[in-house]
C-alpha cells in the first residue's frame, strides 16, 4: 500500500467530521440587557443560605431570540456561571439526577405571538405568583428547570388549558454564564418576529415537592411547580425579605422595558386581596395600545359577602384569590364580571 493511499480513510474522516462551511449562522430576531445586580425581586429578597448559591446566580442579564433553521433558540444570560452543585440533595437523603442542563433555577420565558389580542393567558407558572399588565396575555410559554418531568405533571394537573401552551424544555445546553435553549419553530406557530412581546422571569428551584405549613394548617396547597420559597427570614433553601402573607411574587429578577422599576412592578401585589404582582411584557416594536381595554370598577359587594379576586380564566377553570375563612368545600357561589353581573357560578 502507498503512503498516500494509505492516509486516505484518516483524511476523509477528518473531512467528515469538520464543520460545514456553508452553515448560516442563527439569525438574530430580539436582544434585551438587564440590569445587574437587580436580583432582588420587588427590592428586599435575599439569597438563601447555603453556600451552594453564588452572587450573581439569579441575576438576568440579557436575553437573545434567534432563529436557526426550524429552531428558535432562546439564549438567557445570568450573573454567575451555569453549573452543578457539589451536592445534589437539599432535605432528602437521596441525591437527586439533575441532568436537564440547570440546576438551581427555573426559568419561564411567556410569549405574545399577537399583540393585537386579548385572548391567551394572563397568569404564570403555578408558584411564581405572577401576572400580567395592561390587557396583555401570553400565547405560548417554554419552562426551563431542573426536573422537566415532575414540573410537566404538575402543569398537567394545575394549569388546565393553558398547560397545552407551555413546553417545558429538555433541549437546553451553556455556555459558561449563558443557557441555550431550542425549541421548534412549529411550537409557536411561526417563527418570531420583532412584534412578539417577552418576559423572562427567574425564580429559584426548589428540589421536592413539598406544601407550606400554613398551607397544611388551612387544609388547603397552593399548586406550585418547584418553586423556591421566599419568606421574612432566609434559610438554607430559601430566599429571605418577604412580607407576611401569600401574595409576595417569588421572581427574583424579570425582564422589563427600558424605564420601568422593578420594585414597583413586583411590589405590586396586594396581600388584602391575595391579588399578585402584574409585570408588562416587553417587545422589540412596542405595541400601538392595550389589547383590552380598562375595566370598570366592580360593583359594590352585598355585606357579607366573601370577596375573591379572579386571577385568572383558563378555558373552564376559574383561579381565584382571597381570604379562605367562612369558604367550605364544594360551597357555591357566584363569579362576577367587570360590571359586577354574576358570568358564572
Amino acid at each position: 500500500m502507498s503512503r498516500s493511499s494509505r492516509w486516505a480513510p484518516i483524511a476523509a474522516a477528518l473531512l467528515a467530521a469538520a464543520p460545514a462551511t456553508g452553515a448560516a449562522a442563527p439569525r438574530l430576531v430580539a436582544a434585551f440587557d438587564d440590569p445587574a445586580g437587580d436580583d432582588t425581586g420587588p427590592g428586599t429578597y435575599t439569597y438563601p443560605g447555603d453556600t451552594a448559591f453564588e452572587a450573581g446566580d439569579f441575576d438576568l442579564r440579557r436575553f437573545e431570540v434567534k432563529v436557526d433553521g426550524d429552531e428558535v433558540l432562546l439564549e438567557v444570560t445570568l450573573g454567575a456561571q451555569v453549573r452543578e452543585p457539589d451536592v445534589t440533595q437539599r432535605t432528602n437523603s437521596t441525591p437527586l439526577p439533575l441532568s436537564n442542563g440547570i440546576y438551581l433555577q427555573n426559568v419561564d420565558v411567556y410569549v405574545d405571538t399577537d399583540p393585537a389580542s386579548g385572548e391567551g393567558f394572563s397568569t404564570c407558572i403555578p408558584g411564581r405568583r405572577v401576572g400580567f399588565a395592561g390587557g396583555r396575555t401570553w400565547k405560548a410559554a417554554v419552562v426551563v428547570t431542573p426536573q422537566p418531568g415532575a414540573v410537566r405533571t404538575i402543569l398537567d394537573e394545575g394549569m388546565g388549558a393553558a398547560a397545552r401552551r407551555v413546553l417545558v424544555a429538555t433541549r437546553i445546553s451553556s455556555r459558561g454564564r449563558t443557557l441555550v435553549v431550542r425549541v421548534p419553530v412549529s411550537f409557536f406557530g411561526a417563527a418570531p418576529t420583532e412584534t412578539w412581546g417577552w418576559s423572562v422571569q427567574v425564580s429559584g428551584a426548589r428540589w421536592e415537592r413539598t406544601y407550606e405549613v400554613v398551607d397544611r394548617l388551612k387544609g388547603a396547597r397552593e399548586v406550585d411547580a418547584f418553586t423556591m420559597p421566599v419568606s421574612t427570614v432566609r434559610g438554607a433553601w430559601a430566599f429571605g425579605g418577604a412580607p407576611p402573607g401569600n401574595a409576595h411574587p417569588r421572581v427574583m429578577d424579570v425582564l422589563l422595558p427600558p424605564g420601568a422599576d422593578q420594585r414597583a412592578v413586583l411590589g405590586s401585589f396586594d396581600a388584602a386581596l391575595g391579588a399578585w404582582a402584574r409585570v408588562p411584557f416587553v417587545y422589540g416594536t412596542p405595541p400601538a395600545g392595550p389589547a383590552v381595554a380598562a375595566s370598570p370598577a366592580p360593583a359594590a359587594a352585598p355585606p357579607g359577602a366573601i370577596v375573591l379576586a379572579v386571577a385568572d380564566v383558563s378555558g373552564d377553570v376559574v383561579t381565584a384569590w382571597g381570604p379562605v375563612e367562612g369558604l367550605v368545600p364544594l360551597q357555591i357561589g357566584r363569579v362576577l364580571g367587570d360590571g359586577g353581573e354574576p358570568v358564572a357560578r
